[in-house]
């Protein structure tokens, strides 16, 4: 089970990792500013939810109640036990408190300096 609990944080560190390693490639050049996330009301925080063990079977239905709870689901990645999505962030405790939830963690935003600029 701690393997299996060490194999999905790791996934995860990897995810954010190769959506990074993405931006990179499409970054804006000179000193133009880059909303993360267009459209989003500042009180929308993005969060990714890790499925306990005992409830990868049912991640469907996992995934639904935190809709009810206030998510907009984005993915459910059955395979990965990971939920991702959107909530208003007085919300965002009731997350927590879904039976099969193990954590839910805030997705960070990371800015790199665009190719070629004196920072890297």
């Amino acid at each position: 089970m701690e393997n299996a609990r060490w194999l999905k944080q790791l996934t995860q560190w990897l995810i954010v990792v190769m959506v990074t390693v993405g931006l990179v490639g499409c970054w804006p050049s000179g000193s133009d500013v880059v909303n993360a996330n267009p459209g989003d009301d500042m009180d929308q925080v993005k969060v990714t939810i890790s499925i306990d063990d005992a409830h990868l079977d049912q991640i469907d239905q996992v995934s639904e109640q935190l809709k009810a709870a206030g998510l907009e689901v984005e993915q459910t990645l059955a395979t990965l036990g990971i939920v991702t999505g959107s909530v208003e962030a007085e919300k965002m405790s009731s997350l927590s408190e879904v039976t099969g939830v193990e954590s839910v963690e805030v997705d960070q935003t990371i800015q790199l300096s665009p190719p070629g600029s004196e920072v890297q």
